[in-house]
């Protein structure tokens, strides 16, 4: 049997099929990958955000290796300086939206520490083969694709806060141009430091401490620091029609359950409208189960099967950044602190040292035979509805997996709706159908990026495929 990748961008897939190529297992090849991905999608991920991996490797049991951030502050000195804290506008067309950004926005990094955590415990190489894609990568640039040109065009007034920032993306202060390559000598250089060190090194987290720190404005502490170790926990199961769902255990794979679930419960509906309507229903099912703010979700993710059917998924994200990168090293910190959707009781009201929630789902389903099917995806809240629609499409209609992650969406929570037009039929009836039951309707004429990339990879009797999501420049490479 060959490998397959699906990532959201053609360096990353590629990174990731290099080491499957030189007999890596999927650990492996998602650790490249991941690596890739702080080159070439910076704002999406970061060696300064977090992530989670659920891993299912031939006769071992699946886990998930949990490397996402706790909230900051234990034993912040009293006298601390005032925070660098605060919103800033970003026009995406449709509507605007506040992000909160600077210093204090961002929490404690482990990306590093669990992609490092993850080949430890997983992976068949050394550290040094699997940074080599990336930091041969971060030498030469990577080709700026459409789709990360238009992340960065958004996000490009958080990234204007700091000279340091821009300039590691762009040779002005303008947004970078798809085509346009620039060199990143200070990520290879730490990535070089990663490797040697088998995590993230002492230097890295020194710099940590002294730009995002009490001292400087921000909200991480040594303490913080000395704390932040990923952790390796049993995935949540659960069943979607013959398949079996190994999912995280944290909010996101609760969620993507409840939806899952309730889909997988009911009777397909004849009439594409009341079938739009039952996927709508479905998504506010897990809306209750716990509510949230929608956000843009700057977040990516990898899928990998290598040629011994072992299966890995990894969801990476760096928020929107805190617009303050660490010197030297071209790493741009996370704003997870300011992100709303992680704290819809306010800002800094989460307790330090607390584990900070996430709807993050990397997940792996186990099928009829042999057949296993590893994906996940980007996007905020809107995770637990992509994912699961994509699941219930696959394993439960039997949809082949391109046209899955490819079929039109919908999201809803209380009493708002968003979904995609492209390749609906019976757009009337389906527009008051969702107006019957929600105050709010958003329609999409095209799919969009905001319903998250699903990169999705599946082996089944011997052969292998991959769905790379449109949405966000998805790719798909076989070895």
């Amino acid at each position: 049997m060959r490998g397959v990748v699906a990532a959201g961008n053609p360096h990353t897939a590629e990174a990731a099929a290099a080491i499957l190529r030189d007999g890596g297992n999927a650990v492996d090849a998602l650790v490249a990958g991941a690596l890739a991905s702080f080159v070439a999608e910076p704002l999406l991920a970061s060696a300064g955000g977090a992530g989670m991996m659920t891993v299912a490797l031939p006769d071992e049991p699946a886990q998930v290796v949990d490397f996402f951030s706790a909230m900051p502050g234990l034993e912040r000195p009293a006298a601390a300086p005032p925070m660098d804290f605060a919103g800033i506008d970003i026009d995406f067309g449709a509507a605007t939206q506040t992000f909160h950004v600077g210093r204090a926005s961002a929490a404690p990094p482990l990306a590093l520490s669990g992609l490092a955590a993850a080949a430890e415990r997983f992976g068949t190489l050394p550290l040094t083969e699997l940074v080599a894609p990336a930091v041969a990568l971060a030498r030469r640039g990577a080709a700026l694709t459409d789709e990360a040109a238009e992340v960065f065009r958004l996000l490009w007034p958080i990234n204007l806060l700091d000279e340091e920032t821009w300039s590691a993306y762009s040779d002005t202060d303008r947004s970078p141009r798809p085509g346009s390559r620039k060199p990143m000598p200070g990520m290879a250089d730490l990535l070089e430091a990663f490797a040697a060190h088998g995590d993230a090194p002492p230097e890295f987290q020194a710099a940590v401490l002294e730009h995002f720190g009490p001292a400087a404005g921000g909200a991480i502490t040594r303490t913080d620091l000395e704390r932040a170790k990923p952790v390796f926990v049993e995935p949540r199961a659960l069943e979607v029609g013959d398949w079996k769902v190994l999912a995280s255990p944290r909010l996101g794979g609760k969620l993507l359950g409840v939806i899952a679930g309730t889909l997988a419960g009911a009777a397909v509906e004849r009439r594409e409208a009341d079938e739009v309507a039952r996927f709508a229903e479905a998504c506010r099912a897990g809306t209750r189960a716990k509510g949230d703010e929608r956000a843009l979700g700057s977040t990516t993710h990898l899928s990998v099967i290598d040629p011994w059917g072992g299966a890995a998924a990894t969801t990476l994200t760096n928020g929107e950044g805190c617009g303050y990168c660490i010197p030297g090293t071209q790493v741009q910190m996370n704003n997870f602190c300011g992100e709303e959707d992680l704290h819809p009781e306010g800002f800094f009201v989460h307790a330090p040292g607390t584990a900070l929630p996430s709807m993050i789902a990397p997940t792996i389903v186990r099928g009829p035979g042999d057949s296993v099917l590893a994906l996940g995806s980007g996007g905020a809240n809107r995770i637990r509805s992509v994912v699961s629609q994509v699941l219930y499409r696959a394993c439960v209609l039997g949809q082949p997996l391109d046209e899955a992650v490819r079929a039109p969406r919908v999201h809803a929570e209380e009493t708002s709706v968003w979904l995609e037009m492209e390749d609906r039929h019976d757009t009337p009836g389906i527009i008051e159908a969702l107006q019957a039951r929600f105050e709010h309707v958003y329609s999409f004429p095209t799919r969009a990026f905001f319903f998250g990339g699903v990169h999705a990879v599946l082996a089944r009797g011997g052969e292998v495929i991959g769905a790379g999501d449109p949405r966000r420049g998805g790719a798909v490479v076989h070895t």
